[in-house]
């Protein structure tokens, strides 16, 4: 009686976790958005460092603490997609653009870029201007 009572509530629980659908997400808990951007932090750095070395002289910032990020996650069986977009900046938080990056994130934690896309300038104030190459 006891090992039906185990099968019967381990087959729905394991084939609930096997056979699950991939999901596709935006995450809307706060904590879990930001626990994906520190992590992500130095490969997106990088990113914009590569970027804006050719149009600017001060490498832009991004610090995932700061608003106007947008994430998205797509779990696949073999890795993890997922695409950020993030507003770099400079001196006090003077924004210089938009920019959009896709990571792939393999089983074994490895993080690859897959694109990269700047989206808009951002105006810098006169002051700033000198950073322009």
């Amino acid at each position: 009686m006891m090992i039906k009572l185990i099968t019967i509530y381990a087959i729905p629980f394991f084939c609930s976790i096997f056979f699950a659908p991939h999901a596709n997400a935006t995450p809307t808990n706060a904590p879990c958005q930001r626990l994906v951007l520190t992590l992500l932090a130095p490969e997106i750095q990088a990113q914009i460092e590569k970027y804006y070395s050719a149009k600017l002289t001060v490498t832009p910032e991004y610090a995932p603490y700061l608003g106007g990020n947008r994430l998205e996650i797509e779990r696949f069986d073999s890795h993890i997609d997922v695409v950020v977009t993030v507003i770099p900046y400079v001196g006090p938080h003077l924004d210089v653009g938009i920019d959009k990056m896709k990571f792939q994130i393999d089983n074994a934690g490895k993080v690859s870029i897959l694109s990269y896309e700047h989206i808009k300038d951002s105006e810098l104030p006169p002051n700033w201007m000198y950073i322009k190459r």
